[in-house]
């Protein structure tokens, strides 16, 4: 996969989840790919407009994380 695709599916999952939050553990496991992957794509997400990386409470896992979620 490359790292385009990883952003493209995370920029998907995101929006379809507006307004909720995931760590980088949790968008890895949702959709199939590393984690170091999933951090890549998120760091590089949150340049673009709509998109939001903060320390909050992961929506899926609960843990108090470095989030990412689509819509600020």
């Amino acid at each position: 996969m490359t790292a385009g695709t990883a952003r493209q599916r995370l920029g998907d999952f995101l929006s379809e989840r507006r307004g909720r939050n995931f760590c980088d553990a949790c968008v890895a496991r949702a959709l199939g790919i590393d984690p170091s992957t999933a951090y890549r794509a998120a760091a590089k997400m949150t340049r673009a407009a709509g998109f939001v990386r903060e320390y909050a409470l992961c929506s899926d896992c609960g843990a108090s994380r470095l989030v990412t979620r689509a819509g600020g």
